[in-house]
């Protein structure tokens, strides 16, 4: 594979559409640059719906959402869902008229409903307060 260079020209989107964008950390962290690679550079799909397969004990999070490396903070995270255009709407288990069984203690047992035809699954995972589920649709979809 032949290297490339992307050349960003005062912080204007690169000729290809790759987009980048500076942030000073607010005073929190180092100086950071978001690059959010064109289609040519992406080198995959938009991040979309997938086949879901939840492990033995019922957990399951989207392949395709990235690493944010290590920590609590979300700030990364959220950023990504809105340079992806995304809505989240999720809830833990116990927020819904029934509670898992006590020797169900992973989430095997819960299987959430989509809030709608037009939301994707995005995960069930673990949380100090419990399962918790999250979906996610494009903001324009309504």
């Amino acid at each position: 594979m032949s290297e490339q260079k992307i050349t960003f020209v005062n912080s204007e989107p690169a000729k290809c559409g790759c987009k980048m964008e500076f942030s000073s950390g607010g005073g929190h962290y180092s100086d950071v640059l978001y690059v959010t690679p064109c289609e040519t550079h992406c080198g995959s799909k938009p991040f979309g719906p997938v086949e879901v397969k939840r492990d033995a004990d019922g957990w399951w999070y989207h392949p395709n959402i990235p690493e944010f490396g290590e920590g609590e903070d979300p700030t990364p995270y959220i950023a990504w869902i809105k340079e992806q255009g995304l809505e989240l709407k999720g809830w833990h288990s116990g927020d819904e008229t029934y509670d898992l069984p006590d020797e169900d203690a992973a989430c095997t047992a819960w299987n959430p409903e989509s809030p709608g035809p037009e939301w994707f699954l995005i995960g069930i995972f673990d949380t100090e307060d419990g399962p918790y589920v999250s979906w996610a649709r494009r903001k324009d979809e309504s």
